[in-house]
């Protein structure tokens, strides 16, 4: 037997549903379960994959600090944050991040999310 029936005993059945049958097996309908149609995805073809960078601060503080159009552009932001936060801390300063200046032992990390 194959996904498509046993097509060496003659059993067919047409889109009406109607069982044409022939041989041993006829007048047995083959059972057919409802098929769910797939899952559409949340973000259709061609549609714009827009990520932010997030500033996670400890004491669940976040500091939205860029976003860009897909995942490298938005990891090159989080690259040069680190960047930014490393040549400060190397100088004994606190980087300013926004209007803030943040404690570089309070950052718990840089996140790259998908903007919702």
């Amino acid at each position: 037997m194959t996904i498509f029936g046993n097509r060496d005993s003659g059993q067919t059945q047409r889109a009406t549903g109607q069982n044409t049958t022939r041989g041993p097996m006829a007048g047995v309908l083959p059972s057919i379960e409802p098929v769910d149609p797939p899952a559409t995805p949340t973000r259709g073809f061609g549609a714009p994959d827009t990520r932010r960078v997030v500033l996670r601060i400890h004491g669940d503080d976040n500091i939205l600090v860029g976003s860009a159009e897909g995942r490298e552009n938005a990891v090159q932001i989080a690259r040069d944050m680190v960047r930014h936060i490393e040549a400060a801390a190397g100088s004994g300063e606190w980087p300013q991040i926004d209007e803030r200046f943040v404690r570089p032992g309070a950052i718990v990390s840089i996140d790259v999310q998908r903007a919702e």
